[in-house]
């Protein structure tokens, strides 16, 4: 079983039964040291008396007989030794008469054990001498007849040999001893533990069950309960009706007591959560559904119009933003720019933006100026303005007939017209819409020519700060500018956004940033001979354009396929001299590709196959043609002045 899941008392039982079987297991082992120094003790002084005995016993049988100690032994005394080793666990006892001279002993008596095994001479050796030195304990016994030679003996492990020095009557002297076994004495101690520490051990696991049952009891079985109300109430949402006894007055009534307090506060809390979470859903809802209505009423980020080319971009620094940018073809020749920043932040910045840029499409349709486009907004916001939020805008309007530029601005950043380096277009700057009803604004023009871009923007632009503190600046933006400028490509929006990317890096988006660069062309139309590989400066152009390159592919595969048409079915003799293709294109939120050829006069819209029964191995022609109108939305065309006129069509979606 896992730890983790083991119950309390289980745990509680066996850590109390481990403290109990670690300090019996440590008094055990401090009294089988203790003890086994006094098995030591007592093995020297039995192995003492032994040889005393002995030592009686061969005095005895010398002065009963009348016979000097080196000659008394005879089958009683080694009958006595036998029974000595025999019964008393003695390896060998032994009598002995040392040579001093010769550095030998003789041995008077030797019995050995015949159950014991050891570096000692089998058989019998009274009577034989041998090699032999006295060690200084020996020395010290030879000397004084009261003293014990006591020493660790070499040929039996673990025993203790004894010796004494014996004189007779007759002034001989000799030395007995004898080699006690002392770790059979200490196995008899070893075995009386292991006794004792079995039936302890006993004890301990009794005394560990009943404590299980006691605990189980007082602790498990309480904790058990409330840990069970508590899963029940947690995995089945809330159920308060099931409360818990509390009728104890020991700590688990008072947690019962407590777990009751808090699944009420909890159920209470939880109501008012799910009471906020439906509001903050519903509100959350509503912005989003603001947000996508704000992107909606925008234009297109990018336009390639009658008379000039779109970029915008708008990062707001909410989900909702307060900038505006609007760009509107009135006609072929005129074409209406606006940028705007709405004070404040969230909806209701939202919701004056979109009232102002409905507004500023009719009047510029009703065709007002940019200064009676402003003075008509700020009289229009002014009339109810109870929030007092006000509008700072700029709104340009480029005339590619006379070639003008007018603007009016109010309260905004002066707009920079590259020509090709940035330039100012400071003017007259009004009042900030909605702030002071009867407000005049004035016009300001200016000439333009093919190839002047104009670039608007809002403070969101010269005001982002990085994580130091520093702002964008005016100098950074002109800076970027003129660099974009003496580039090929001037794509000015894109330029200042990765700046601003670079600059800003991490640091949080403080205010809304909105771009839009306009660069004055005119229409381009591309002239083709009747010739296919003229294709490629077809799809160079599209490629060179700001269409989502999602639609590229299926866009150069229409119009490859219409183009390859044309000069291969246009004609059926010799192409007339100075016969060309003529290819336009336009996009915003559609794109618009329109070829134009002499030939004679063909519908491609004619007999077109249905796609679902067309077999490409019997099929005869028509391929191409349901290629490419399978990839548009819609197809036109017309016969006039002499020319096939084909106009594909595809929408492009935000």
């Amino acid at each position: 079983m896992n730890k983790s899941k083991k119950s309390i008392a289980r745990k509680l039982a066996s850590r109390v039964s481990a403290v109990l079987a670690a300090a019996f297991l440590l008094l055990l082992l401090g009294a089988y040291f203790s003890l086994n120094r006094e098995v030591m003790k007592k093995g020297e002084q039995y192995t003492k008396a032994l040889v005393g005995i002995y030592a009686d016993l061969i005095m005895y049988e010398s002065n009963n007989l009348q016979r000097p100690i080196d000659i008394t032994f005879n089958d009683r005394l080694s009958f006595f030794g036998e029974y000595l080793c025999s019964w008393y666990r003695v390896n060998y006892i032994y009598a002995y008469v040392p040579d001093f001279e010769n550095g030998t002993i003789t041995v008077l008596s030797y019995t050995k054990n015949p159950k014991k095994s050891g570096n000692v001479p089998e058989g019998n050796i009274d009577g034989v001498t041998i090699k032999y030195t006295l060690t200084e304990s020996d020395m010290r016994a030879w000397n004084d007849s009261t003293q014990y030679a006591v020493e660790e003996s070499e040929l039996f492990e673990k025993s203790t040999s004894v010796s004494l020095r014996i004189s007779d009557q007759f002034g001989n002297r000799a030395m007995v001893g004898a080699d006690m076994a002392n770790d059979e004495l200490r196995g008899d101690v070893v075995h009386g533990f292991y006794i004792v520490a079995a039936f302890m051990f006993i004890i301990i696991l009794i005394v560990a069950g009943l404590l299980y049952l006691f605990i189980r009891k007082m602790v498990s079985n309480p904790a058990k309960s409330i840990s069970l109300a508590m899963k029940d109430y947690i995995s089945g949402g809330r159920c308060s009706a099931i409360k818990l006894d509390s009728g104890n007055s020991d700590e688990f009534a008072r947690i019962a007591d407590s777990f009751n307090h808090m699944t009420e506060e909890m159920d209470k809390y939880i109501d008012d959560i799910a009471r906020m979470g439906r509001e903050q859903e519903r509100q959350q809802a509503e912005i989003d559904i603001a947000a996508d209505i704000q992107k909606g009423i925008l234009p297109f980020n990018f336009a390639y119009l009658e008379n000039c080319a779109i970029k915008a971009v708008m990062n707001p620094a909410k989900l909702i933003g307060g900038d505006l940018y609007d760009y509107l073809e009135i006609d072929d020749t005129r074409t209406l720019c606006v940028v705007g920043d709405v004070s404040g932040k969230g909806v209701p910045a939202a919701l004056l933006m979109s009232i102002t840029l409905f507004s500023i499409r009719q009047f510029a349709k009703m065709g007002y100026s940019p200064a009676d486009i402003l003075k008509s907004m700020n009289d229009l916001i002014t009339e109810e303005n109870p929030k007092m939020m006000f509008i700072t805008a700029i709104v340009c309007l480029y005339n590619s007939e006379d070639g003008t530029l007018t603007y009016a601005n109010a309260g905004h950043n002066p707009p920079y017209l590259m020509k090709p380096g940035p330039v100012a277009l400071d003017g007259l700057g009004g009042t900030p819409l909605g702030l002071f009803p009867g407000e005049e604004y004035e016009n300001v023009v200016v000439p333009v020519q093919e190839g002047d871009s104009l670039f608007l923007y809002t403070d969101g632009v010269n005001e982002a700060v990085n994580k130091s503190g520093e702002f964008f600046g005016i100098d950074r933006l002109e800076k970027v500018l003129k660099e974009t400028s003496e580039s090929s490509q001037k794509h000015y929006v894109e330029a200042v956004e990765s700046a601003l990317h670079k600059f800003t890096g991490d640091a949080e988006q403080n205010d809304d940033i909105t771009m839009l660069s306009c660069f004055i062309r005119k229409r381009k139309v591309l002239a083709l001979n009747y010739d296919i590989r003229e294709f490629s400066a077809i799809k160079e152009f599209l490629f060179k354009s700001s269409i989502p390159k999602d639609l590229l592919m299926d866009l150069c595969v229409a119009a490859e396929e219409c183009f390859v048409n044309i000069c291969t079915y246009a004609f059926e003799g010799p192409v007339p001299e100075g016969e060309k293709i003529l290819f336009e294109l336009e996009y915003s939120n559609r794109v618009i590709m329109r070829f134009s050829d002499g030939g004679r006069q063909f519908d491609p819209r004619v007999n077109i196959p249905d796609a679902a029964e067309y077999d490409i191995d019997t099929a005869v022609g028509g391929l191409g043609r349901l290629i490419a109108f399978t990839v548009a939305d819609s197809v036109d065309y017309e016969y006039r002045d002499g020319r096939n006129i084909l106009t594909i069509t595809k929408s492009i979606m935000k």
